[in-house]
């Protein structure tokens, strides 16, 4: 689907933009070797995929992510062959209005630091991004409404950062520590560091947080699922997970978890052999014994066609 519309839900058949999954989609290299990004939009309803452009000048390695009706693409890499790695870091942010789509992406203050594949989330109006493959500061914080990037002060150890996952009911931001295994909160509104536990697991590239369970997926060495990690940030305890009803798919490490509400959650993917989006959709909710009860809602990956140069794909 092509084409500018100040009504976005003319443009998405209808629906509104905070009822599709967005995702920052990856395209394979083109004939002169590079790669471009695009902002997908994914109706489960109806299998479809609504595309945005990005512009021309947007970087690889980015990351997106939701705040308000906006989207920012923040971040990345751009070639540059003077450079021993061949590329530079880049500080720029893109914003998308998603409720005037006509005057589509525009270029806004730019980061304190130069990040590629930054990892962010937003709370409260405010956009935080932490380091990642080794950048000069440990984060920064955008101030939307004050168009303002600021310093985000540092844990009280050096950590390796694993993806953050926003507790927005605690006003605080979970991190986990590669390294050690640590668990960390940031909470934003005083602005200081607590470590949660010394020991946590292992947590997967994706987690999210349902009904206070913080969730993660669990692979095997071989990269194969097995199945949820569930810990409850209450009692803080891990809790075991049982599947009544499970599905014959084998899900890539590189999945992510995608929370669709009343208990639903997906586990998505791209299937780069076939050139489509995959997906699985259970449900969870606690059973009796204090545990956790995932049930598939379907044996097999439900597909949704995609242009074939989609290369990697993130949900956000």
């Amino acid at each position: 689907m092509s084409g500018d519309t100040s009504d976005s839900s003319s443009y998405f058949d209808g629906r509104e933009p905070d009822e599709l999954i967005r995702a920052l989609v990856e395209k394979s290299p083109g004939t002169d070797g590079k790669t471009g990004l695009g902002l997908h939009f994914i109706d489960l309803k109806s299998n479809k995929v609504f595309i945005r452009a990005m512009p021309t000048d947007a970087p690889s390695g980015s990351t997106a992510v939701a705040c308000g009706n906006h989207v920012y693409v923040i971040g990345g890499i751009r070639e540059n062959d003077a450079n021993l790695r061949d590329y530079d870091e880049v500080n720029d942010v893109f914003q998308l209005d998603l409720k005037d789509l006509e005057r589509g992406w525009r270029k806004t203050t730019s980061m304190l630091f130069p990040r590629a594949f930054p990892l962010v989330l937003a709370a409260e109006g405010k956009i935080y991004v932490f380091e990642d493959m080794g950048s000069e500061s440990f984060g920064e914080v955008y101030d939307i409404s004050g168009d303002i990037w600021e310093p985000l002060s540092p844990p009280p150890e050096a950590i390796d950062l694993c993806v953050p996952v926003l507790d927005s009911s605690r006003s605080r931001i979970l991190v986990h520590c590669n390294a050690n295994d640590t668990l960390y909160a940031y909470y934003y509104d005083r602005k200081s560091w607590v470590c949660l536990e010394q020991k946590f697991c292992y947590w997967s590239d994706s987690a999210i947080i349902v009904d206070d369970v913080l969730y993660t997926v669990i692979y095997n060495y071989s990269g194969k699922f097995r199945s949820l990690e569930a810990y409850n940030l209450l009692d803080k305890k891990h809790l075991p997970v049982k599947w009544s009803s499970e599905f014959s798919v084998n899900p890539p490490p590189n999945g992510t978890l995608y929370r669709l509400g009343n208990g639903k959650l997906i586990l998505g993917w791209v299937n780069l052999f076939h050139k489509r989006f995959e997906y699985i959709r259970f449900n969870i909710w606690c059973n009796e014994q204090g545990g956790i009860h995932a049930a598939a809602e379907h044996q097999f990956a439900i597909t949704v066609p995609y242009p074939e140069d989609v290369s990697s794909i993130w949900l956000f």
